[in-house]
Order: structure tokens, then sequence, then C-alpha cells
């Protein structure tokens, strides 16, 4: 049962994630920002193949459903296991999500405004993910 309830969760939050993303990465500014990226040279350009989509999809959703058993896990143990201690996980998983790939961009030349917006979109993402489990989960 727990499983088929992760199973739901992860999706749920999933769902809510793409949207977050989709209005983050189809504003104007940011598009204007990555389009500029690519145009200076600075990123290769990737494959725009319908199949890479999915597998980003994929990739996406795989990220969050380790994300919602962290959470089911986690969130019952802390002190504060309301909603303090959702933004705490979080926080938590924004780190542990954005990190590594914005140290890469970073030491491949990517401008600061472009380390910024994938900072922001990790954050942004990990909060809707965890928010949406709070409010999803009975505890």
């Amino acid at each position: 049962m727990t499983a088929l309830l992760i199973a739901v969760w992860g999706a749920a939050a999933g769902i809510l994630h793409l949207a977050a993303m989709v209005i983050l990465y189809a504003n104007p500014w940011t598009a204007n920002n990555h389009g500029n990226r690519y145009a200076a040279g600075t990123a290769q350009v990737e494959n725009r193949h319908p199949r890479s989509l999915t597998l980003q999809l994929l990739g996406t959703q795989t990220e969050i459903y380790a994300m919602t058993i962290g959470f089911a896990w986690l969130h019952p143990l802390l002190p504060g296991n309301g909603l303090a201690g959702a933004c705490a996980l979080a926080l938590m998983f924004a780190v542990l999500r954005t990190l590594a790939p914005v140290w890469a961009l970073w030491l491949h030349g990517h401008s600061h405004r472009h380390l910024a917006i994938e900072a922001a979109a990790g954050a942004l993402g990990s909060g809707v993910v965890v928010l949406a489990l709070y409010v999803l989960t009975p505890w």
C-alpha cells in the first residue's frame, strides 16, 4: 500500500513540478537568457529530438520519486515535522539537486545570470515538490 501511495504522490508532485518548470522556462526573460547563451557559444545545443525530451522528463520524474521516498521517510522523523520540517526538507533537497549541476555549469563558463536561473529552478522545483507532498501526505 505504501508503494502505491508513493507512486500516486510522486506522480502528482511530478505534474506540479512540470507546470512550475514550464512557467519558469517559458517566460520571456528566462527564454531570452537561454537563447543568449547559445548565441554566445557558451553552451552546446541540446538534442531537440522528442526522445531527448522524453528521457529528460523520465529522469526528472525519477528524481521526484526519490524525493518522494525521502520525504515519506524523513518528514515524520523531524522534530518540527509540520510546515517548518517540510521547508527544511525543501531546502535540503534544493541544495542536493542544484549544487553539482550549477557547479558543472560554472566550470564550463556559463554566465552568473544563467547559474542563478538554474539555482532558482532547483529551489523552485524542490519547493513545489515538497509542498505538494506536504499537502498530499496524511501526516
